[in-house]
């Protein structure tokens, strides 16, 4: 294997140009130093962002400090004038100092200070907020502090230091009280800044504050306060600027750069992937163009080869395609054969209902013409004038009557368009009714029929619904034509968006082997039906977008329901 690998490497040295390898030494230099440049460049930029950010850190931190200072120094000052105060130095009353002590101890709720009390010029404390407790400072001496002696030599004074009694550290802001041009007291403040060094040891920056002797006053972790700020180690990175309102105080934060040092090494692994991606590219780009002109001579063979089996494979697309025309011809003239076979056949059931109607309607016109005749036979032999004038009234009502029967055998007999449109419910269920009525009444046949509102529409076509309807009652009077206590019952259901019409009877019902091919053509319980009357039917409602079924689960008599698309009012 070693050998093999040898045997490799010579003969890529002996295909390679010299130019070749010295280009590629030159670009592998090239990227080493653009990997070193970009890495200083970005961890100094990294460093300098890290040492603003530090700054106003600093910053920051060193103005909320300032502030809370600033807040209680306030208050001496304003004690040092007040008159109760003077007056209770003045007299020393026991009552007096204790009325002011009731008054620090209000203010110090407050303005949330530590404590504040009032001192004499000996250093004695006379009153103090903290007066009702047990280490209540009242009586205690304060002359070696330097806040008091500072007070009584230049006025105000403020001092870091451990408490006395309290035994926790704190600043001390104190001013002299005078009365006339005599110092008769000091009013002292005490602030202590647990808030700020628990605030202090939550944040991952070391920050801390020194004195004017360089110990450490405030920390956010309390074991370093009185001592010697450590040094920054090689990872941090150290800012500091002073606290104005305390003279020789400053404000020092240090801050890892580990962060700096990451960024710095993460840009330079984004650069030498660029470069490693860079360098493919390129190599990629030359593999390619060596075998560019190999390809460019089979892409030529190829294209001709293509070219020829194109040519062929058109010819046989295109022979294809002129018999596919020809069989798409030939099924829609049969489309059209069959949709004119089948308004024939819709035509035809509906000419045989007719004949079938015919006698009954005969009958039913034969009854106004006979009193038609009577009527006018008596006009003849001379009637009163109030008779002829009934008479005449009765035979246009007749004759009204047997026009409208022949107006609805002539429209029942009409071929109907193609196109649904709106149609009144109630006007389709009368004119089926008055076509059956002859074979109704001749079965004897109780018929319920419902009450419909006379606005109710439906998408359909009145000749066509009424001649599904026509079927369908004349079924139901010839399944009940044997039975005693025959009943037919035609309900209208309405819905939002449908219209149901039920045909029902109690006749002897559909045999099951009727039922299961129902509406198939030719299935029929007639001795001398086809089986297409209801076949034609549901097609029909299917043209208007709704159904034709049928209850198979009904125990007695047939049921059939007529489903179709309500117009909207």
């Amino acid at each position: 294997m070693p050998g093999k690998i040898r045997d490799k490497v010579a003969e890529l040295v002996k295909t390679k140009s010299p130019l070749y390898f010295w280009t590629i030494g030159v670009a592998t230099l090239i990227g080493f130093s653009l990997i070193f440049a970009t890495y200083n460049a970005t961890y100094m930029h990294a460093l300098n962002t890290l040492r603003d950010d530090a700054n106003a850190s600093a910053m920051l931190r060193a103005a909320v400090l300032q502030s809370e200072i600033e807040k209680h120094r306030t208050s001496p000052a304003i004690l040092a004038v007040d008159r109760d105060l003077k007056d209770a130095l003045l007299t020393s009353s026991p009552e007096r100092l204790r009325d002011v002590s009731i008054k620090l101890e209000a203010l110090r709720k407050e303005t949330k200070s530590t404590v504040i009390y009032v001192l004499d010029t000996r250093g004695t404390a006379l009153a103090a907020s903290n007066w009702g407790f047990p280490d209540s400072f009242v009586g205690n001496s304060y002359i070696s502090r330097d806040y008091f002696t500072e007070a009584l030599k230049h006025g105000v004074a403020s001092q870091f230091a451990m408490g006395m009694v309290s035994h926790r550290p704190g600043l001390f802001l104190s001013h002299s009280v005078v009365s006339g041009n005599k110092i008769i007291g000091v009013v002292v403040v005490k602030l202590e800044f647990n808030a700020v060094e628990s605030e202090w040891a939550r944040l991952p920056d070391k920050a801390f504050v020194t004195g004017a002797d360089n110990t450490i006053v405030i920390a956010g972790d309390p074991t370093t306060r009185f001592k010697r700020p450590p040094p920054p180690a090689q990872d941090q990175l150290a800012v500091s600027l002073p606290i104005e309102s305390v003279p020789g105080w400053r404000m020092h934060v240090y801050r890892s750069t580990d962060t700096v040092k990451a960024t710095a090494l993460a840009v330079g692994i984004i650069t030498l992937l660029a470069e490693l991606l860079i360098v493919g590219a390129a190599l990629w780009a030359w593999r390619r163009n060596t075998h560019i002109r190999l390809r460019e001579a089979a892409d030529l063979a190829y294209r001709s080869r293509l070219e020829r089996d194109v040519g062929e494979r058109t010819h046989a697309l295109r022979y294809a395609n002129d018999k596919l025309s020809e069989e798409i011809e030939e099924r829609q003239s049969a489309q059209v054969r069959l949709n004119a076979l089948q308004a024939d056949l819709v035509q035809a059931n509906k000419l045989a209902n007719l004949g079938q109607i015919t006698a009954g309607v005969a009958h039913e016109i034969n009854q106004p013409l006979a009193t038609i005749r009577v009527l006018a036979e008596n006009a003849r032999a001379g009637l009163k004038p109030a008779a002829i004038d009934s008479n005449l009234e009765s035979i246009i009502r007749m004759s009204e009557r047997i026009g409208h029967i022949t107006g609805e055998l002539r429209a029942f007999s009409r071929k109907a368009s193609g196109e649904s449109e709106p149609t009144s419910v109630n006007e389709a269920i009368e004119g089926s009714i008055l076509l059956t009525h002859s074979r109704m009444k001749a079965h004897e046949v109780k018929f319920i029929r419902p009450k419909v509102n006379a606005a109710l529409q439906v998408w359909a076509q009145r000749v066509r619904l009424e001649q599904v309807l026509v079927n369908l009652l004349q079924n139901a009077f010839e399944a009940v034509s044997s039975i005693p206590d025959a009943k037919v019952t035609l309900r209208v259901e309405e819905s939002a968006d449908s219209v149901r019409l039920i045909v029902s009877d109690n006749g002897p019902g559909l045999p099951e082997s009727v039922k299961k091919a129902l509406f198939i053509p030719f299935t029929t319980t007639k001795p001398q039906g086809l089986g297409l009357g209801l076949v034609i039917a549901q097609d029909i409602v299917r043209d208007f977008g709704g159904d034709l079924t049928a209850d198979l689960e009904r125990s007695v008599g047939a049921c059939f329901i007529i489903k179709l698309r309500k117009v909207p009012k």
